[in-house]
């Protein structure tokens, strides 16, 4: 959403209050609250760093930061009257940039005919997941944050579009469906080089069935995007074009068919652009007031295999005793498509046209490599913690993760090209205060 369009979008709030009549008729509600972070997260490598989602930039030789988690949010609600409200919400964390559209999290208006029906437009919630909606507000779970392993690599948590929803209201088995279109844009900064890129989705279709009785709270959901495209900067531009200028060198295939052959297939992996991407995903949840049971699964399935895929999901035990609830949690991220390893020498060039276009043919093996295979994730996590209610608004949290990083499956961390072949193990430790106003 371009601030040209949130601009459209609070003052159609305006307008749907004039025309409801609702500034000379009636009062206009409104209510403004807040969540927040102050969090420092500490991990034992120091040739690697710890990110919250992709989307977020750190430094790779940092082991300890108060940018991981700490954020500060600010909600506005309006009610023009009972079919018609609007609500937006601003988001303050480590961004790559920071104008009114990157702290956008929400801009939309309500409508609500009944008490079955509710429509929106405007920058809207996706409903593809159990925290969807509240993943930046920490206060909300017993965790210091999300499960990595899921929510680390969705580089959407709201889309420019629709939603509509529609409530059973049944007091025996209530239940919910959801539906969202829309697109969504999202900055990047590739940790090694510190360049930034930019995630554009299109055509995003999300459709979501949530249930609840007593205790418990089911949740399946189905996301389809339809266009993914990420467009690099200066760098790893200059990598795609050279990669596709030896894949596309016509006399060199008349020599080399099977180093132009690997070419070809390394110049379709290393670039992204109107691919199509698919999420499935399954939850459940259970809390009595004493004991907490929360569990998601999901399966990421592209068609192009350098898009990180494959299947996994989170489980998390907790205990309430007063004040205190210690948990357990354990998350896994498994891929479906192996990683990238070519078996041609492209140097081998060189023999036909020189030793610098061979080194520089060796130094674009290298670089398709390295780009393809450091976003493809493979880990398992064991996380400790406990979250202590100091009062109604503020909670204190301390957690330790036990990561397992196996072979070429970094995509979630920031990590030296040259450790990514190497399996390692990775302690995480957190201590955050969260809050609500």
């Amino acid at each position: 959403m371009t601030n040209r369009t949130i601009e459209l979008t609070i003052r159609s709030v305006l307008f749907v209050g004039a025309l409801s009549g609702s500034f000379a008729s009636q009062a206009f509600d409104y209510s403004v609250s807040g969540f927040g972070t102050l969090g420092y997260s500490y991990n034992s490598e120091s040739d690697l760093a710890y990110r919250r989602d992709i989307t977020h930039p750190v430094e790779k030789d940092s082991q300890g930061s108060f940018g991981i988690d700490s954020n500060l949010g600010l909600q506005f609600d309006g009610n023009f009257n009972r079919q018609w409200s609007a609500t937006v919400q601003l988001l303050l964390d480590k961004s790559v940039e920071y104008n009114l559209d990157t702290l956008t999290e929400f801009a939309f208006v309500r409508y609500s005919p009944n008490a079955s029906w509710d429509f929106r437009a405007g920058r809207v919630g996706v409903s593809a997941y159990a925290a969807a909606n509240s993943r930046h507000i920490d206060y909300a779970h017993l965790w210091v944050r999300p499960p990595q392993e899921l929510y680390g690599g969705v580089v959407f948590n709201s889309l420019d579009g629709i939603g509509a929803t529609y409530y059973s209201n049944n007091p025996d088995f209530n239940w919910q469906a959801t539906i969202e279109y829309g697109r969504n844009q999202q900055n990047g900064e590739i940790p090694i080089s510190s360049e930034e890129y930019s995630t554009d989705i299109e055509n995003v279709f999300s459709l979501s069935l949530e249930a609840d009785k007593g205790p418990w709270k089911w949740q399946v959901s189905y996301a389809h995007i339809g266009s993914l495209t990420v467009d690099h900067g200066e760098g790893v531009t200059a990598l795609q074009q050279g990669i596709e200028g030896l894949a596309n060198n016509t006399l060199l295939a008349s020599f080399f068919p099977n180093i132009v052959a690997d070419a070809n297939l390394a110049s379709e992996l290393v670039t992204v652009k109107d691919d199509q991407v698919s999420y499935f995903q399954g939850a459940v949840n259970y809390f009595d007031g004493t004991w907490t049971l929360q569990s998601e699964l999901f399966q990421i399935n592209a068609k192009k295999e350098s898009v990180p895929q494959g299947y996994g999901g989170y489980a998390l035990l907790g205990r309430t005793f007063s004040n205190f609830t210690p948990y357990v949690m354990y998350g896994r991220f498994k891929p479906t498509t192996d990683y990238y390893q070519s078996d041609q020498d492209w140097s081998s060039i060189g023999a036909l046209a020189g030793a610098q276009a061979g080194e520089q043919a060796r130094q674009l093996q290298h670089g398709a490599g390295a780009a393809i295979n450091s976003v493809r994730i493979d880990q398992a996590s064991y996380s400790l913690g406990v979250r202590w209610d100091v009062s109604s608004q503020i909670a204190i949290k301390a957690q330790i993760d036990h990561v397992k990083i196996n072979p070429y499956g970094y995509g979630l961390w920031a990590s030296s090209v040259e450790d990514i072949s190497q399996s390692m193990d990775v302690q995480v430790y957190t201590l955050n205060m969260n809050f609500i106003f």
